[in-house]
């Protein structure tokens, strides 16, 4: 599923969302070097597997599956599996790479795939090569070879969807929106685009509750034994704000699959909304028990959210702060343990600079920073480095405009704008927009905080939207600015940003 979107903030987790609808199911191919007679089969519709082995095939084929549907661990698996049968096996790289749960991850699973990028079908080098866009944040790329893509496999269900994950990527929604409905006329049964559509209806602008039921609704229906449907109509009710539904939904997937740690967690997310603060933190503390060690420090992390909830915020801190501390302790695989402690440490600098905790936010970013470089180095390529530094200068500039120290978050939101000027990504300046728009509001300058805010993430990212709303209400918008503050009040899906201003938003509305 994706849920996801392109954030310098996020740059390891949004990758590895982002990409995690580009596999792609085909038949079984015996000969290592594709054949002219093999590519036009393909073209009525699969792209050709390059193996020779009928292991890795079949491994490839099962993983792609539980990567559709969003058992990302469970596909990772198998993936590697593939790879062991056949280390020449791009497919099995480039699947990998889909469900990377770290950037040296993705990196190195594209590095495996080259070797052998030149004996394999076009189709599977065009999916490498759109992989290889995330790495270097140019997602305008990324469309230009999907649809190249779909241009050499019309019939390929797969590649029309990947073509709308990267049109996703880019924020073009209406066009990404037409590519899933056309993958579902080729293929009505796909899982992956039932689920990509649907997450597009849920979640982007403009929603559409209805059709991201009636996809959910397909998905149950062709799907009835795959728990991760009934989740995702969990996630449909908790958007309609019918929150016992969602609970019901969410039951019903644990039912089907009692190892289904997800839907565990999203109970949590739920119950703490409904304020049950106490059945919430048994909830998450289920669901932990219940992850695969990959997933155990995120949801520790989410689980410090229902501190925020309750009003308890040195309690959340604290917690957020001993997860990042823990996370390698908690069996988190080595390579992520780094990814995992800047996940925790970024949600506990937002709460701390929200709540005026400058000293303890100005400690955590500067760990967190620390944590993201060395990661940059662990890839060891320039683009790392550069995308990595614009990170830093974002959580830099947010604490500088927090501070009302303009000029500083003047220099760090110039210096994003520096290191991503050569970018093909439309969205490339959002981080840039969010400094200046923080800094701006919280020196009362409305029109100013607005204009900028506007072209931030605020569409996906329900904080900026609340401070959006904000500077309209200052800048006299009143009706714009109630819009906003009803949108972050219904929204329903647990992040530290919602947490911190569910209420605020509520009460708002409420006034």
């Amino acid at each position: 599923m994706l849920n996801r979107h392109l954030r310098f903030r996020d740059l390891m987790r949004t990758i590895a969302a982002l990409v995690l609808l580009l596999g792609a199911v085909g038949c079984a191919q015996k000969d290592e070097m594709v054949t002219a007679e093999q590519e036009g089969a393909s073209r009525a519709g699969m792209i050709p597997f390059t193996t020779e082995s009928e292991a890795a095939r079949a491994l490839c084929e099962e993983g792609e599956y539980l990567s559709d549907v969003g058992r990302n661990v469970q596909a990772r698996e198998k993936f590697m599996a593939a790879a062991a049968e056949d280390p020449t096996f791009v497919r099995a790289h480039f699947d990998q790479s889909n469900v990377a749960i770290s950037y040296k991850e993705l990196q190195n699973c594209l590095d495996k795939a080259d070797v052998n990028i030149e004996s394999v079908s076009e189709g599977e080098r065009l999916m490498v090569e759109i992989s290889r866009t995330f790495l270097t944040n140019d997602t305008e790329q990324g469309v230009q070879l999907a649809s190249q893509l779909v241009e050499a496999y019309p019939n390929s269900a797969r590649a029309t969807m990947m073509l709308g994950n990267m049109q996703t990527a880019t924020g073009d929604n209406g066009a990404a929106r037409e590519s899933y409905v056309r993958a579902l006329e080729i293929e009505p049964d796909s899982p992956g685009a039932l689920m990509a559509a649907a997450a597009s209806y849920l979640y982007r602008k403009p929603q559409d509750f209805t059709m991201a039921e009636e996809c959910a609704q397909k998905m149950t229906a062709a799907y009835p034994n795959e728990a991760k449907g009934f989740e995702l109509v969990g996630d449909i009710k908790r958007a309609q704000n019918d929150l016992d539904a969602a609970l019901e939904a969410y039951d019903l997937a644990t039912e089907k699959d009692p190892g289904l740690a997800q839907a565990q967690l999203k109970k949590g997310h739920v119950i703490s909304f409904l304020g049950d603060y106490g059945d919430a933190l048994t909830a998450f503390d289920v669901a932990i028990a219940a992850a695969e060690p990959e997933n155990k420090a995120a949801f520790a992390t989410y689980r410090a959210f229902t501190y925020i909830h309750a009003g308890d915020i040195d309690t959340a801190l604290d917690v957020l702060e001993s997860v990042a501390d823990e996370a390698e302790a908690m069996g988190t695989p080595a390579d992520q343990v780094k990814g995992q402690q800047v996940f925790a440490l970024s949600n506990e600098a937002t709460a701390a600079l929200h709540t005026g905790r400058y000293d303890r936010a100005a400690s955590v970013i500067g760990r967190r920073n620390q944590l993201q470089m060395e990661i940059a180095e662990e890839v060891g390529t320039d683009d790392a480095h550069r995308l990595q530094k614009a990170d830093c200068r974002l959580w830099d500039g947010l604490l500088a405009a927090y501070a009302g120290d303009l000029d500083a978050a003047v220099e760090h939101a110039e210096r994003i704008a520096v290191l991503v000027e050569n970018d093909a990504n439309p969205r490339k300046l959002e981080p840039h927009h969010y400094v200046m728009g923080m800094a701006y509001l919280k020196l009362g300058d409305y029109p100013k905080a607005a204009l900028h805010l506007r072209q931030a993430d605020f569409e996906n990212n329900m904080f900026i939207r609340y401070h959006l709303a904000l500077a309209e209400e200052g800048a006299g918008k009143a009706e714009q600015a109630a819009t906003l503050f009803a949108d972050v009040a219904g929204y329903n899906f647990n992040s530290v940003g919602f947490a911190l201003l569910r209420k605020e938003a509520m009460a708002r509305m409420a006034g």
